[in-house]
């Protein structure tokens, strides 16, 4: 697959916007924004490309593998100061998609996912936790719930 705003003909494409449905190069990102001011982009890692199983490692996934960290996955916090962001580190996991599914009150549902900026194995997430209430937070490899999951969060008013 190559890249919907460049013509380098490199085929290693590492993002995809949903919004437009195209693939695109870590380096045209700006630029496809920029072609399409008008619009709000979702881009977000191509996860078939990125859990690619390095040359000369098992090709067989394994969810077992995979750490979820983070304060958004701490069973406790307090609306406002509350941290919903949480890393899935993937060495190791061999291929697969991540999945990440949130329950909660009304308008927690925005998933946000990003590579790390140091780390091509962590993908950073963050969810919106804008009301008190109960959040399950479900974290699949292939269609597998990862050790740990559903994390749940009980996120209250400050008193």
């Amino acid at each position: 697959m190559s890249c919907a705003e460049c013509t380098s003909g490199e085929l290693a494409v590492d993002w995809t916007c949903l919004k437009c449905g195209v693939c695109l190069h870590d380096k045209c990102i700006e630029r496809h924004r920029a072609n399409k001011a008008e619009t709000t982009h979702s881009i977000i890692p191509k996860m078939d490309a990125l859990f690619q199983a390095p040359a000369g490692t098992s090709k067989e996934s394994n969810p077992d593998k995979i750490e979820v960290h983070g304060p958004g996955i701490e069973p406790e916090g307090v609306l406002g100061e509350f941290d919903p962001t949480f890393n899935v580190k993937t060495q190791g996991a061999g291929p697969g998609r991540l999945g990440v599914n949130i329950r909660g009150p009304k308008g927690s549902f925005n998933v946000k996912m990003e590579k790390h900026t140091e780390d091509k194995t962590i993908i950073v997430c963050s969810y919106e936790a804008n009301e008190p209430g109960d959040y399950v937070i479900s974290v699949t490899w292939g269609d597998i719930e990862v050790r740990g999951s559903p994390f749940k969060v009980n996120v209250q008013n400050k008193t």
